[in-house]
């Protein structure tokens, strides 16, 4: 005989009470109660059966192989590694979680989304460190987000897992190269990176009117709502956020199940909050955001759609009980501390109650995931990162409508993944001539799978390239963000198949720049300059002090100059330069923002400065990104990217020369340059040197002894030659100094005048003396003051002599030189260490051989 609901809600609540022996009778009851209050009487879904496609089990086979070689790569290069983190800033504590601030100090490794650890900066004991998810890193700051009760901690480290993505990738194919694969649609996933993909013919689709689009936009949207793929191409500033948020709100109004993913949090966010921005009524729960958002647009509305609130403000009963669980359990543990007497019956009652609350505190735990999942089963749009999608609850829900965004970035490994959660009814947005997929390995097949996003590997870029675009391909033309002369370099450059077009709005707004009297395009040329390049965290990651000297004196606005000065974006495509700009950013107003170019995509800024960083200078080949400048190269892409954030002006920063010499010409790259010196306005670099702002050239190093008899803190030198005319003078006035004056000088090891003209006369000063081999920089940190030469600067030919006066370019720089201590030999910013016979040791440094590593020795007794 059939039961009724109540009698199985009965039978399941009896159940319930005896599921969980090890509890106390009353906290059984009380966790059912909260479970029937919370929990309705749906079951969780069925994952639907796809059939698996014949092509399937080969092609996941070549993906998992690729997968195993990155993972390969990623653990022989850096299985782990710790990032010093200080100056700590606490930006929030809830009772579910807290977010910390920090400027990052040693690697752009970090991807948003990363799942890592924090430990103190003083110890790394394991109990005492804390998982963190990273929400945001731009430029030197990164933003944490860590459990309630974490400690606060104004230094740390993060000790990074950067295998954790890929393990999760090959654990996902082998599930479903199985015979069946529940949730997961295989064919959905191959019309990601295959032909299939491609139409060459679509049925007449019904006229979109859409408020707020144009006629490219709103076709996009009507291509978007038919359930089949269609590829999204939105070049810079065409409004593909705008199209999306449309088309995402005509989903959601005819009923459809929408997945909404993308590589970042970040472009997640963007694309949730133009959508809220465009609908902003939607039934509680209806909107699901899975993860942790730093969106100020998303947090703590009335009806929640971070996961997280939906589900806390759902469960808020047993959220309330576990925190005071947690509580009851520390009270406990140092109750059972204190008891002196392993089997004494106050102990053993102390042990059984405290296995008790740890067994309520899990189920409570359950319960709560158990809430969760339920929020997203009755969701109607989940939104997530793409790494997420792989959660086992988001493959158990039926999704009619797949979205990926910002997919030139997602790898088509992963593109598959995200698309096989749906049906088949596939968006695929994003612009592949902007950042490609990271990928590490260089083996064929992580190249081919890894490296390249569903965009390339299903043959879109090259039928657009030879002019076959395919029927479901939308590409929007009409950019709303650049002024025009910059959308035609841009436009001409990197997408001649597009026809870009400034829309008319552009032309009518109020015009931002750094200086009333500059163009919308401008060339600062350091031809000539010849600027020294140095190296820093790695063979190809380079920087050049000179131009970052320079950038100072064009970003600088001087009072009643500019009437209207915009925000300020400056980008490098090298990590250590970035470094070095984001120190001009601190207290400019407007804003100013510096980082590397992959941490720009998707944003602006009204102004953006680009800085090449290659010179003739440079005792280095050439980077790659200026060498292999074809379509759909890396070098290609940055620059696109880059120059394509500026609303207003874009400033180029570079050797003009010799960019035209290393760049090939016909390449993207070159027409771009190309297109810059015909119609952008030129200003050379000794025209920026000598206008007004913190840097100004010096013909003689006569200044640099008052700079140095006025420190009262730190002073280091790096140069290659120490025979200049001023080089006794400036090492009697650093001998002169108090021991309050931390001094580091790094010159050549094997410069025959460093003993007669550094060493002797320093020999008993607390000086810290360190030959090194090679020196490519070429400069004096004094306090607040940075000097840089185009050649040695202690030499006899310093070359050209800059200078600038700026607190923070002065700190970041000491932080770029920076050499950890190792064994007895000091580092930068100490006191050189003293030998028993009176003598300071000198720091040396051998790259290779038996004696590889760092040493203190003393150059009286050899010792």
């Amino acid at each position: 005989m059939a039961t009724t609901r109540p009698e199985r809600r009965e039978a399941d609540r009896q159940v319930g009470v005896r599921r969980q022996p090890g509890l106390e009778i009353t906290r059984r009851v009380e966790l059912q109660k909260m479970r029937e209050s919370l929990l309705d009487d749906e079951n969780p879904d069925t994952p639907v059966e796809y059939p698996i496609h014949p092509s399937w089990p080969a092609i996941a086979a070549e993906v998992s192989a690729a997968l195993r070689d990155e993972l390969s790569t990623v653990t022989r290069q850096r299985t782990q590694q710790e990032i010093p983190l200080v100056a700590g800033e606490l930006v929030e504590r809830t009772p579910t979680r807290m977010i910390v601030r920090y400027e990052i100090q040693s690697s752009d490794n970090v991807r948003e989304g990363l799942t890592a650890t924090l430990v103190p900066a003083e110890n790394s004991g394991v109990a005492e460190a804390v998982e963190a998810e990273v929400l945001t890193q731009f430029g030197a700051e990164i933003t944490l987000k860590l459990p309630a009760d974490s400690v606060f901690r104004e230094t740390a480290r993060l000790r990074c897992d950067l295998s954790w993505l890929v393990h999760r990738q090959i654990q996902a194919y082998a599930e479903f190269r199985a015979d069946a694969a529940p949730g997961f649609c295989t064919e959905a996933a191959l019309a990601t990176i295959s032909p299939a993909g491609l139409l060459d013919a679509v049925p007449p689709l019904d006229p979109c009117t859409v408020i707020g689009l144009n006629d490219r936009q709103a076709s996009a949207v009507a291509h978007g709502m038919q359930p089949r793929v269609t590829w999204l191409w939105g070049p810079p500033g065409t409004g593909k956020t705008t199209t999306l948020a449309a088309l995402l709100a005509e989903l959601l109004d005819s009923g459809r199940t929408v997945l909404l993913a993308a590589p970042t949090n970040a472009a997640v966010d963007v694309a949730l909050s133009a959508l809220l921005a465009r609908r902003p009524t939607f039934r509680n729960g209806e909107v699901a955001r899975i993860g942790v958002t730093d969106s100020t647009a998303l947090v703590g509305l009335s009806r929640p759609v971070v996961l997280d609130e939906i589900a806390a403000a759902a469960g808020e009963r047993p959220a309330r009980r576990l925190v005071e669980v947690q509580a009851e359990l520390g009270e406990l543990r140092g109750r059972l501390q204190a008891a002196t007497e392993a089997k004494s019956p106050d102990r053993i009652a102390l042990t059984r109650k405290i296995a008790d609350l740890t067994e309520f505190q899990r189920e409570l735990g359950t319960l709560l995931r158990d809430v969760r999942d339920q929020v997203i089963r009755k969701a109607k749009l989940v939104a997530c990162t793409t790494h997420q999608v792989m959660l086992k609850s988001l493959y158990a829900k039926h999704f009619d409508t797949v979205i990926i965004d910002e997919a030139s970035m997602v790898s088509s490994a992963m593109a598959m993944l995200v698309a096989g959660a749906g049906n088949g009814h596939t968006i695929i947005a994003g612009d592949f001539r902007q950042l490609s997929p990271i990928v590490q390995a260089e083996s064929p097949g992580s190249q081919e799978w890894l490296g390249h996003s569903a965009f390339e590997k299903s043959g879109i870029a090259e039928a657009v390239r030879r002019g076959r675009p395919p029927a479901n391909l939308i590409a929007l033309n009409q950019q709303h963000r650049m002024r025009r002369q910059i959308g035609d370099a841009i436009g001409t450059a990197f997408y001649p198949e597009v026809n870009l077009r400034t829309a008319s709005s552009v032309h009518t707004r109020p015009t931002r720049t750094v200086h009333t009297d500059q163009a919308q395009l401008v060339i600062v040329d350091t031809g000539g300059l010849a600027a020294l390049v140095a190296r820093r965290g790695g063979t190809s990651s380079r920087y050049n002090l000179a131009n970052a000297q320079l950038a100072g004196n064009i970003v600088h606005v001087p009072l009643n100059t500019a009437t209207n000065p915009g925000s300020v974006g400056l980008i490098s495509p090298f990590v250590p330069q970035a470094r070095l700009l984001q120190a001009l950013t601190a207290g400019r107003q407007p804003a100013a923002v510096a980082s590397t170019v992959h941490r720009f995509q998707g944003g602006e800024t009204d102004i953006v400065l680009y800085d090449a960083v290659e010179s003739t200078g440079s005792r280095f080949d050439p980077h790659a990104w200026f060498t292999k400048t074809h379509m759909g190269s890396e070098g290609a892409r940055l620059l696109n990217v880059a120059m394509s954030r500026a609303r207003e002006q874009a400033i180029l920063l570079a050797d003009m020369s010799y960019l035209r010499t290393i760049c090939p010409a016909g390449t993207p790259v070159r027409r771009f340059l190309s297109h810059m010196s015909e119609y952008a306005e030129l200003r050379s670099w000794s025209a920026v040197a000598d206008s007004s702002g913190p840097t100004r050239r010096e013909q003689t190093l006569t200044q640099v002894l008052e700079d140095i008899a006025a420190a009262t803190s730190t002073i280091d030198i790096f140069t290659a030659a120490t025979d200049g005319p001023l080089t006794r003078e400036i090492s009697e006035a650093i001998a002169a100094l108090p021991d309050t004056v931390k001094v580091s000088i790094w010159y050549r090891a094997d410069d025959p005048t460093s003993l007669r003209c550094v060493e002797d006369p320093l020999r008993h000063h607390h000086t810290m003396l360190h030959p090194l081999r090679p020196v490519y920089e070429s400069c004096i940190v004094a306090d607040s003051v940075v000097w840089s030469a185009t050649g040695p600067i202690l030499g006899s030919r310093p070359g050209t002599l800059l200078r600038t006066q700026h607190a923070n370019l002065a700190d970041a720089l000491r932080r770029q030189f920076l050499r950890r201590t190792i064994g007895d030999a000091p580092g930068t910013g100490e006191h050189a260490v003293r030998c028993g016979c009176g003598s300071l040791r000198v720091r040396e440094e051998a790259s290779g051989g038996p004696r590889k590593g760092a040493y203190s020795v003393c150059r009286s007794c050899g010792d």
